[in-house]
């Protein structure tokens, strides 16, 4: 039996016993097929079944949570507050509670104060802390980091991990900066 008919077998039984998508790519690792061809087979079986796997998207909802609490966006705690709240209400990463009060913002012409990298000094020291902590750290494991310290989304760690990589390329190639 083919890789792609046992991943098929191992589909077709996980959704009968009603497996959640994760387990049944996860059998499928586990009886040969590599993570790559596991993902993808799943998705073009998941397709062919007529089973939606499209992301669930709260903006609008979000956007009219924030209009109903009329928090003052330009106080700094109450921000944060309503991020903290945006994540409890809607399950989001603290990212994605960012980007719906930066949205909401831009829709109502409210000029938000800026800052640097990460949602605030906090977050930003841990970051580094961690990364100057575990400077030989792989993907994987900055990625369960971001994830389970700091509340990130896929979206934030991959942009932040991009930064990483640069960093380690300009570090090898001995750049200086004046």
């Amino acid at each position: 039996m083919s890789n792609k008919e046992t991943a098929q077998e191992i589909f077709n039984k996980g959704l009968e016993s009603g497996d959640n998508r994760d387990t049944i790519i996860v059998t499928m690792v586990q009886a040969g097929v590599s993570l790559n061809s596991a993902t993808n087979w799943y998705k073009d079986f998941a397709d062919e079944a007529g089973i939606s796997h499209a992301r669930v998207g709260h903006k609008a909802e979000a956007m009219e949570y924030i209009g109903k609490a009329k928090v003052d966006l330009l106080n700094d705690e109450a921000r944060a507050q309503l991020k903290r709240d945006l994540q409890e209400e809607f399950g989001v990463a603290a990212s994605t509670a960012n980007d719906y009060v930066k949205a909401y913002a831009k829709e109502n012409d409210i000029e938000l104060p800026t800052g640097g990298f990460g949602a605030d000094p906090e977050s930003t020291a841990k970051i580094y802390d961690w990364i100057q902590e575990h400077p030989d750290c792989d993907k994987a494991e900055f990625k369960a980091f971001m994830e389970d310290e700091m509340g990130r989304s896929s979206g934030s760690i991959d942009e932040t991990w991009r930064g990483i990589k640069l960093a380690r390329e300009m570090q090898a190639r001995k750049v200086k900066f004046k």
